[in-house]
């Protein structure tokens, strides 16, 4: 009895399990394991950064594996009773941001930047986690105004709702982030049918904001550099620097690349951080434009995938959930590929899954976990009424 009971459990977990999301992650993920230790190849024989390319590389492979496990298990748990904790996950989200705050560091080339924290062995990214938090507190805010959402006594609580992670991440430095909140802020209320007069409004809102910080000077040094490089980059060719080396890289790749481990650039150390920010880069390089179209396939897969299941969950919160989660995943590729093409000044968004970066890749897998999660008791809900007529 015990034995059929286990082979049940089993075959159960197994049958509810969405296997297109996990199985595109997962190679996601392989792929870029690849890529990042081909960024790093050259530096494995230089003793002084050695240590820490062979600890970034575990780092991410320890990290990605463990956020599998962790997405499998959140898998099980009914996203309903995740979604009841917000107030617990976001009072934690918010104290881990303070913490950052106050105690955070940043690399040395950001030094006004306090956006990890160092526990030695390894940092931890806050800004990656504080996603994962808003996703699920602002899915359970629309959800409860979902019948009058377009009032402005609601309309007022969502923009406090939204400014809240985007103000905790400009404190801690960390001016990347920010935007991705915004436009994961944005695509959440479009998806909970928001009247597009609020939008309106909101976009020139947000103009008004940029240009007003613009002409005040509160937007200034290398974040203000970097933008006007865009649009004057032989008058800031030490800003477009890692850009224009990151283009010459891909176009160099031609159709099929120059071979693993054998692209000039990225084997030179020309494109700088290649293993994060410009890990497109070395796929364009050393695959070409074959290697580089795989990896936003794999991306897009993943996003439409996640949306799709959003789109049959059987309630609001999961709508909402796994829309805010494929909106985090297109903000992210949105704003690193446009980086590295030099459409988008480079503002260190790493790409999702591919990046080297440990706190990036669990809380991907986290959230993945969510919408597996979503996909079960879905599934399970439609195959109970089945039965039940």
């Amino acid at each position: 009895m015990n034995n059929t009971k286990s082979k049940t459990s089993i075959g159960e977990f197994f049958s509810g399990l969405d296997y297109i999301t996990i199985i595109t992650a997962i190679i996601s993920s392989i792929y870029g394991f690849i890529l990042v230790y081909s960024a790093l190849y050259s530096k494995l024989d230089q003793d002084t950064l050695l240590k820490s390319s062979i600890k970034a590389m575990l780092v991410t492979v320890l990290s990605t594996i463990v956020g599998i496990i962790i997405a499998l298990i959140l898998s099980l748990i009914n996203y309903e009773a995740i979604s009841k904790l917000w107030p617990f996950i976001a009072a934690g989200c918010i104290v881990m941001m303070i913490i950052t705050y106050f105690f955070g560091t940043g690399p040395p080339d950001r030094p006004d930047a306090r956006s990890w924290l160092d526990f030695g062995l390894f940092t931890i990214q806050t800004s990656e986690f504080l996603k994962i938090g808003f996703i699920i507190s602002f899915s359970y805010h629309l959800d409860l105004v979902k019948d009058h959402i377009n009032r402005i006594k609601n309309i007022a609580p969502l923009v406090i709702h939204g400014l809240i992670p985007i103000g905790l991440v400009i404190m801690t430095g960390d001016a990347g982030s920010a935007l991705i909140f915004l436009i994961m802020f944005i695509g959440m209320l479009f998806f909970a049918k928001i009247n597009i007069g609020y939008f309106v409004a909101g976009i020139c809102a947000i103009i008004v904001a940029f240009m007003s910080a613009w002409k005040l000077g509160i937007i200034n040094g290398l974040q203000r550099s970097r933008i006007e490089a865009l649009f004057y980059p032989e008058q800031y060719a030490d800003v477009m620097y890692q850009q224009t080396n990151g283009k010459i890289a891909m176009g160099s790749g031609g159709l099929f690349g120059q071979g693993y481990l054998q692209g000039k650039m990225t084997q030179s150390g020309a494109v700088p951080v290649n293993e994060s920010d410009m890990i497109l880069t070395v796929a364009g390089e050393e695959f070409g434009y074959i290697g580089a179209m795989a990896v936003i396939l794999l991306l897009a897969v993943l996003m439409i995938r996640v949306a799709g299941i959003g789109l049959k969950a059987r309630d609001n919160v999961g709508y909402l959930m796994c829309l805010g989660i494929s909106v985090m995943l297109f903000a992210q590729v949105l704003v690193n590929v446009g980086m590295e093409l030099s459409l988008l000044p480079c503002i260190g968004i790493t790409l999702p899954l591919f990046s080297s970066g440990g706190s990036s890749s669990l809380s991907i897998y986290i959230t993945l976990g969510i919408v597996l999660s979503v996909y079960r008791y879905s599934k399970a809900q439609k195959v109970s009424l089945f039965y039940k007529y």
